[in-house]
């Protein structure tokens, strides 16, 4: 459970995960633009070698989907073919466009949760009824509940295969209509984290519902955009429409709809044996 430090700093953590994301990711030098719009892009680094990196964020989505214990609960040999059956037909989108959409989900709640060491309660794919199903509210939440007030980070998530303009107007649209309801959201997070019998979260959930004013509220947006087809006027469009302090990160990704494609087939063909057992940690 990330809740340490305030900024968007070095990355680090504890894990293989956030190791890999280590030396995936680098931060690339941008130009700030005047305004409240705050501006970081990553990148790959290049150290990492492809399969690695795929293979990491596999594990990452079967961990996304599956509840503690589902594989176990229906299968007895975990090494055999209909597992990846299972995650094919009733858990993984077979839309692409879902797919891309989850795959930025995903890789946001890593970042937050292991680089920047936030506190994200809940992996919300987790709780799609069918792969193609959207789940409303934020796409991510993630919290500092050890600041005074408590900072509450809510992301839109944008996940860009080729070159589209209107991205940033989309996420802005998208980010005020969530923030009209956001307490839809706590509440959602919090009954899952008393399923889950994470009782001290539950309770933190609960007290921003109850004393809205003793909390900040923080404006995110993650792009998760093919590299080559990134173009920095997309910045300046979202700063015509930004008026409050929002922070913008766009990964880039090269390849990035193969590079979805590649993640999502080791996912199904090999599921970790640790996927049974593990949960969300934050």
């Amino acid at each position: 459970m990330g809740d340490v430090g305030s900024g968007a700093k070095p990355i680090s953590g504890g894990g293989g995960s956030a190791r890999a994301l280590t030396s995936w990711l680098k931060e690339d030098p941008v130009h700030q633009l005047e305004g409240p719009l705050s501006y970081a892009a990553l990148s790959e680094a290049g150290v990492l070698d492809r399969p690695a990196m795929v293979g990491s964020l596999a594990k990452d989505v079967v961990r996304n989907y599956l509840a503690p214990g589902e594989l176990a609960a229906v299968f007895d040999d975990l090494g055999t073919p209909e597992v990846a059956s299972y995650l094919r037909e009733n858990k993984f989108p077979s839309w692409m466009r879902t797919r891309h959409g989850d795959f930025g989900e995903i890789v946001t709640g890593a970042h937050y949760r292991l680089v920047e060491r936030w506190c994200v309660p809940i992996l919300k794919v987790r709780y799609k009824q069918t792969g193609n199903q959207a789940v409303q509210g934020t796409d991510v939440l993630a919290f500092r509940f050890r600041q005074q007030p408590p900072i509450v980070a809510v992301v839109e998530v944008k996940t860009r295969t080729a070159r589209d303009k209107q991205v940033g107007p989309e996420a802005h649209e998208s980010l005020e209509a969530v923030l009209t309801r956001l307490d839809e959201s706590f509440a959602f997070a919090m009954a899952r984290c008393l399923e889950r019998g994470h009782g001290f979260l539950a309770r933190r959930l609960g007290a921003l519902i109850r004393e809205p004013d003793d909390r900040t509220i923080e404006r995110h947006m993650v792009f998760v955009h093919d590299a080559a087809a990134w173009k920095e006027d997309v910045v300046d469009l979202l700063a015509e429409r930004v008026t409050e302090p929002t922070e913008l990160t766009v990964v880039k990704i090269d390849e990035l709809r193969s590079f979805i494609l590649e993640i999502y087939a080791a996912a199904e063909s090999a599921p970790s044996q640790g996927a049974k057992d593990q949960g969300a940690s934050a």
